[in-house]
């Protein structure tokens, strides 16, 4: 759950009150790139977010409709930021894959240096060949970090649907990848 802060008016930031959203930025800053970095881990890029968010709101300020709590429009749009440079970063991070970091190849860890490049284009490979939603769903829990109910509350779904999704891909991956794993076993 988000930390409790201060909750400003935003009425007076719409009307252009620097010196209100100067309070805003000073009592919200720390906890959002707190907020950010426990999404993203990473300190530098959840900086980046939270900069990012605060110029928004000064530039868009007079487009922005707030229904709820400005405290609560906050966190939900540094969450929407960070899921989508996760989502950015997805590919990169497929393609710079440590075999050593996915539970269906934990028992190939005593594997030669060697073989490490044909290991991951393997199940870089094998990964590609997953729908796309049950991609995206496998991706965003194993590489980026996201609860089922971070994952289902971002993509529209069910937390079940998450957990069917993600039951279905690694079924898929593990019979993909079980000839590669009795390789490695022989």
């Amino acid at each position: 759950m988000p930390e409790k802060i201060l909750d400003i008016n935003f009425e007076k930031i719409k009307r252009g009150d620097l010196g209100t959203y100067e309070l805003l930025f000073k009592s919200h800053y720390a906890a959002i790139s707190r907020y950010a970095n426990k999404i993203v881990r990473d300190p530098v890029v959840a900086e980046e977010i939270a900069q990012e968010i605060f110029l928004y709101i000064w530039e868009k300020r007079e487009q922005i409709t707030i229904t709820g709590s400005l405290t609560s429009y906050i966190y939900s749009a540094t969450k929407n930021k960070c899921i989508n440079w996760l989502k950015l970063e997805l590919p990169r991070i497929q393609s710079t894959l440590d075999v050593s970091d996915t539970d269906i190849m934990e028992q190939a860890s005593e594997i030669n240096l060697d073989r490490n490049d044909e290991i991951k284009k393997i199940v870089n490979a094998a990964i590609e060949t997953l729908p796309k939603k049950c991609k995206e769903i496998f991706m965003l829990s194993r590489y980026g970090g996201l609860t089922y109910e971070e994952i289902a509350e971002d993509m529209n779904l069910s937390k079940k649907t998450v957990e069917n999704q993600m039951g279905i891909a690694l079924k898929k991956l593990r019979e993909i990848l079980k000839p590669l794993l009795r390789r490695i076993n022989d």
